[in-house]
């Protein structure tokens, strides 16, 4: 893979909470979040007001098998990958959080019955 000065490239994995060390997570578990999908990741890339870039039909070296592409953040600020990491971290586990109660509301919604008078 060719050298990119002031991009940085993050895939899914490093955000999988079901995922190891080994397998790739770089954060640590209370971190991370479960099903991490590349439209996650771009939502907390959005919502942390970074620059990015975004290849779908890439794989992970890990994970080969699988098409789950990556994020590439412009890094002008020059700022430590490990602490980009974290804020997107914190992006994902805000994306996935509202995604999830979401999808509580509507279930809650459909499981409601109406009742006769």
């Amino acid at each position: 893979m060719r050298k990119r000065d002031g991009i940085l490239i993050f895939w899914p994995a490093y955000f999988e909470k079901n995922y190891t060390r080994l397998q790739g997570r770089k954060i640590s578990s209370n971190l991370a979040a479960s099903d991490v999908t590349i439209d996650i990741l771009e939502e907390a890339a959005e919502s942390s007001g970074f620059e990015y870039e975004i290849d779908r039909d890439k794989r992970y070296p890990r994970n080969w098998i699988e098409r789950k592409g990556y994020i590439a953040i412009s890094n002008e600020e020059g700022h430590k990958k490990k602490r980009v990491l974290l804020m997107l971290a914190k992006g994902v586990r805000r994306a996935v959080a509202k995604r999830e109660s979401a999808r509580l509301a509507e279930t809650a919604k459909k499981g409601k019955k109406k009742h006769r008078k």
